[in-house]
């Protein structure tokens, strides 16, 4: 998985700030353009709010706990530039996020599936015999 960082998004580092790459490249690779992007970004610094850690920590041990859960391969593509980046990379090995903040994280970077999917999904209840409410739904693992 690469730029499990968002090219810096996910630090929460480039709000309200002309930081290095804004500045200097002229362009970010990722940037708040969407109101799910602002919320993904919300959810990290939340969390890492409320765990005591690093915004960055908290992105790859998502990345890395979503790769446990997966029937892929997904190894988060690292790119620190220094000595602490990489350090605080290192130091996302101990980090074990909760199944509360996995699936907060999960459930707010959600890619919406579009059609024909949005519409089935509004049909449900109808197609069910109006019966979606009593129908438990096979769980299906993210890959």
């Amino acid at each position: 998985m690469w730029s499990p960082l968002g090219g810096g998004l996910l630090t929460g580092k480039y709000r309200g700030s002309a930081e290095r790459r804004l500045s200097d490249l002229g362009m970010v690779i990722h940037t708040e353009s969407t109101g799910q992007k602002t919320a993904v970004v919300d959810t990290v610094l939340a969390i890492a709010q409320e765990t005591g850690l690093a915004p960055a920590q908290i992105a790859v041990a998502w990345v890395r706990e979503r790769a446990a859960r997966s029937a892929a391969t997904l190894v988060p593509i690292i790119g620190p530039r220094n000595l602490s980046q990489l350090d605080s990379y290192l130091g996302t090995l101990d980090v074990q996020l909760t199944d509360e903040h996995y699936t907060r994280l999960t459930e707010v970077s959600a890619v919406p599936l579009g059609a024909p999917h949005d519409g089935i999904a509004a049909s449900l209840d109808r197609l069910e015999g109006g019966a979606a409410d009593r129908i438990t739904a096979p769980v299906v693992p993210v890959a």
